[in-house]
């Protein structure tokens, strides 16, 4: 009789899901909140208010990039984002301990531990800076078992067919290896809570699981909510050349790793151009790029379109790659077997279930002829052999009876042994492996629509899969063919040190998250770069200062690990290079308000000749610069605001747009007086050209404001809208869903 699967406990309250869980595992709570858009937030509510309740409850909560609706500060700021609020986060459920936190007003009894920070949301934050805990993604599941997690509460998926099967969907990343190492540990003390939405894309492969893996599910109408959305940033020229200059770096046929953000969308960008406006994308990168005897680069820019496609292998999942995937840059397929994937990368088979097939891999040694038993097993996994088929001695009996030669010697016998296989396509191809997602109200419904062969493309998994080399090494080898790991930074130093997560007074800005493990990932692949951007400069309340300083006190990527650094003006390879020469590369990339002070440092300290100079050719390192090219002929008509389209109306997208370059230039108000002189002559013009910024001012409700602060505000937000919100640039392209 077989053995009758066990269910998980079903509830309908996350109140009564908490009173389950203390009964069973006591008043010291460990609790492990997946990272970003997975967790169970009704439940991690229901647990914190009943921590907050009884004082002898010890609550500890693990986790990482929580998310948080849009802050709402000054009276700028609450014009803007309460309508937002009001459509596109109506019924998020958000977490209780982020506004305990904030407030410095978390109980004695709770903890909240993260090891990567909503970036920049909690600077100066007693609470969040005290409790962050400093952790590479994938030492992770190790930390909280040390910890002696005790609980998962992750929000999941549930089949539509009832087949009893449940989707880790967005965050596969850290669940699947924490109950791996709890199985290794022979641990089954974790409690796996699922809290179940309809929202979630139901997504297959690694992030599927069966029901006995859950001990608790809580569903029904008490729990559900919308996705959070993550709209689409605005897309500066900065971001822009940042992203040609590394589409140049990305090699056909190869793998690809980005992130979040506007520079990550202008990188989807510029590649779906190379792609599709090859000639237009030469011309802007040709003009972007000075180093035309390849100096910096020490080779020449990839300028062709996309034969082979890329492959993406990420640790998070942006909206990115599926416009990649739906323009026909993403199409590079991997196989979870390193002796197909190697006859693939050799262009010996073709993805395709034939002959030639057969025949590779008897040349490899892989099978023998006869085929063995073992080698019969192997190949109907693979999906090559007629599953109908059974091994008997060294012949197969067919479903009708009939016995059949093993033999691959002619090419009758081995159309036979592929019966009804032969010609389909390979099983289990995938074009993206994945840890976490996150993006648009656009990109969960895409998911959710995706056609089922696509979505059997999509691998969400482990994340020790994505960003180590330790297990799976040889396939892992063979997959990643011409890997491109793109990471952000705030800083780097002259000599090659990378400043990503924190500042000098150790305050934390978000996390190392995977940035460390992809570097180093990148110096053992063969033909792997790791690839850091960093903007030349930033805008600090109303000052400019460079991001290529000559030192810091802190950094995330050590020295000795550099690689391949870009800026807006160029990119340089590192590697192997001595001190002097990563100086004068880096140099060469600064902006040039900021080269002679860099330089004089560098001479300062003997790390470069006294007589040494920067090449002419390098010296006009300027936005100016970038302004006039990217306004040569129809260029300007190919960079939208929002590439990738966005959740924002037409009146929200301009807003926000000249609402974030209002921020960068600072608070003094005599330093924005151009922009409200500006503005005013905007507010006094009531002619047709200029009802785009009255839409904009009556969306802020400012179109019937009397006071004076108020109407200053005006002004400010009318002016913004002039200076920084270029009309001749789109504002977006049609996104996944065609809006």
């Amino acid at each position: 009789m077989a053995e009758l699967k066990r269910m998980p406990v079903a509830f309908s309250s996350a109140e009564d899901c908490v009173d389950a869980v203390l009964r069973k595992v006591g008043k010291r709570i460990v609790l492990g909140l997946p990272l970003a858009l997975g967790k169970a937030n009704h439940f991690a509510n229901a647990m914190f208010a009943r921590a907050q309740q009884d004082p002898e409850i010890s609550l500890t909560i693990f986790t990482a990039l929580t998310l948080e609706r849009p802050p709402a500060g000054n009276d700028l700021q609450r014009r803007f984002v309460q309508p937002l609020l009001d459509r596109l986060y109506a019924d998020y459920q958000e977490l209780a301990y982020t506004r305990a936190r904030r407030k410095n007003l978390l109980p004695s009894n709770v903890e909240v531990c993260e090891f990567y920070l909503q970036p920049g949301s909690f600077l100066h934050n007693p609470a969040a800076q005290q409790q962050y805990v400093s952790a590479n993604y994938t030492h992770v599941p190790r930390d909280l078992m040390d910890r002696g997690v005790n609980v998962i509460a992750q929000m999941v998926s549930a089949a539509a067919d009832g087949s009893e099967t449940y989707s880790l969907s967005s965050n596969p990343d850290l669940t699947l290896p924490l109950l791996e190492l709890a199985g290794e540990r022979e641990d089954r003390s974790i409690l796996f809570v699922g809290e179940v939405n309809p929202e979630l894309p139901y997504i297959g492969g690694d992030a599927e699981i069966d029901a006995d893996i859950l001990d608790f599910v809580i569903s029904g109408e008490g729990v559900q909510q919308s996705l959070f959305p993550a709209p689409n940033p605005p897309i500066r020229f900065t971001d822009y050349a940042l992203a040609f200059h590394i589409a140049g770096l990305v090699r056909d046929g190869g793998t690809l790793q980005i992130g979040i953000g506007a520079l990550s969308d202008a990188i989807t960008h510029a590649l779906i151009l190379r792609h599709r406006n090859n000639e237009d994308y030469r011309g802007i990168l040709g003009s972007l790029d000075v180093d035309r005897d390849n100096q910096l680069r020490r080779q020449s820019p990839e300028l062709e379109i996309f034969h082979r496609g890329l492959y993406g292998a990420s640790e998070m999942v942006p909206e990115g790659f599926l416009h990649l995937r739906k323009a026909g840059v993403i199409r590079r397929t991997v196989f979870s077997d390193a002796v197909i994937q190697q006859l693939m990368n050799e262009g010996r088979i073709t993805g395709l279930v034939d002959e030639e097939l057969l025949l590779a891999l008897h040349d490899t040694g892989q099978i023998q002829c006869p085929l063995t038993k073992t080698d019969t097993d192997y190949l109907q996994k693979l999906g090559v052999v007629d599953p109908s088929y059974s091994w008997r001695g060294h012949r197969f009996l067919d479903s009708h009876g009939e016995m059949e030669e093993c033999d691959l010697h002619s090419s009758v016998g081995r159309k036979k042994l592929l019966g009804a296989c032969l010609g389909r396509k390979l099983p289990g191809a995938i074009w993206l492996h994945g840890g976490f997602y996150l993006g648009s109200t656009a990109m969960y419904q895409a998911l959710r629509e995706m056609p089922a062969e696509e979505m059997a493309g999509l691998n969400m998994t482990a994340i020790d899969f994505i960003n180590e080399l330790q297990k799976d090494r040889t396939l892992k080898v063979a997959q990643r063919q011409h890997a491109r790991f793109v990471n952000s930074a705030m800083m780097v130093t002259l000599t090659g040190a990378v400043v990503s997560d924190g500042i000098a007074d150790a305050q934390v800005v978000s996390g190392v998250g995977g940035q460390y493990n992809f570097v180093a990932q990148a110096h053992e692949l063969p033909d792997a770069r790791s690839i850091i951007a960093v903007p030349s400069t930033r805008v600090s309340e109303g000052k400019t200062r460079s991001n290529l300083v000559w030192e810091y006190p802190y950094c995330t990527i050590p020295r000795h690990l550099r690689d391949i650094v870009v800026t807006e003006y160029g990119a340089v390879d590192l590697r192997g290079k001595t001190d002097r020469d990563v100086i004068a590369a880096l140099l060469c990339i600064a902006d040039s308000r900021f080269q002679a002070r860099l330089l004089e440092q560098a001479k300062k300290a003997g790390k470069i000749e006294a007589q040494y100079q920067i090449p002419e050719s390098f010296r006009n390192n300027t936005p100016e610069r970038l302004t006039r090219v990217f306004e040569q002929g129809h260029r300007l008509s190919l960079l939208p605001h929002f590439p990738l389209g966005t959740d924002l109306t037409e009146e929200e997208a301009r807003l926000a747009i000249a609402l974030k370059a209002l921020k960068a230039r600072g608070k003094k108000i005599w330093e924005l007086l151009p922009v409200v002189r500006d503005g005013y002559r905007a507010w006094q013009d009531r002619s047709p050209e200029n009802g785009h910024i009255h839409r904009c001012l009556e969306r802020m409700e400012f179109e019937f404001t009397d006071t004076f602060e108020h109407r200053l505000e005006a002004y400010l937000v009318a002016g913004g809208l002039v200076r920084f919100v270029d009309e001749r640039r789109p504002l977006k392209w049609p996104d996944l869903n065609g809006r």
